[in-house]
């Protein structure tokens, strides 16, 4: 079978994760007598789904016809509606680190490793209402942090409201049900309204 693997890591110093990522890659070719095709690498968060690398890799999967390869189902995304989608395409996808994995068990890593990074979320503003509650003034790197990680869930939901849209849902109010239909929840693991979408969307 061919594949064609996609490794990526958060930032440019962390060289030692890709080579790890290509081990274990390289394994499961060996293992299962396949044969890489193309390899894409990308330094970039992971919370953002529109990432230039990753979508070149998805393109020249479907024009060749071949499997996309990760090391890890967190290096393509957190994002489970992501995952979702893209199992629901026609596109394969193989996980080196767990190769006998059904497209169940993938969507069910995918939704506990969406859930822990809304907790940390959650716990990173509980901790920032306490301390402004204690009367510490919260510094500019605070909130810049603040800022930057609702930037960085405003880009998670961006594929999923640009499907909306692409639907005919243009509406606040209607992407705010679209949402919720697909199980994507706001940042804080709520429910969606139309004000949320205004105010998540700023952030693009």
């Amino acid at each position: 079978m061919r594949y064609i693997s996609y490794i990526r890591t958060s930032t440019k110093s962390q060289t030692n994760g890709l080579e790890a990522q290509r081990t274990s890659i390289n394994q499961f070719l060996k293992s299962y007598d396949g044969i890489q095709i193309a390899e894409y690498c990308e330094q970039e968060s992971g919370s953002k789904d529109n990432r230039i690398e990753l979508q070149k890799a998805l393109a020249h999967c479907k024009k060749e016809k071949a499997t996309l390869l990760v090391a890890k189902l967190d290096r393509l995304s957190r994002r489970v509606s992501f995952i979702a989608n893209l199992m629901e395409s026609s596109l394969s996808l193989k996980v080196a680190e767990m190769p006998n994995s059904d497209t169940f068990q993938l969507h069910l890593f995918a939704a506990l490793s969406e859930q822990e990074r809304q907790m940390i979320s959650q716990r990173t503003k509980a901790a920032l209402a306490v301390k402004k509650a204690q009367g510490v003034i919260l510094g500019r790197g605070d909130k810049e942090k603040v800022a930057q990680e609702a930037k960085e869930f405003a880009l998670t939901i961006t594929p999923s409201v640009e499907l909306l849209r692409e639907q005919g849902i243009k509406s606040l109010n209607g992407i705010a049900k679209g949402l919720n239909k697909m199980g994507i929840t706001t940042r804080s693991g709520g429910v969606w309204q139309a004000i949320q979408v205004k105010r998540t969307l700023s952030y693009v």
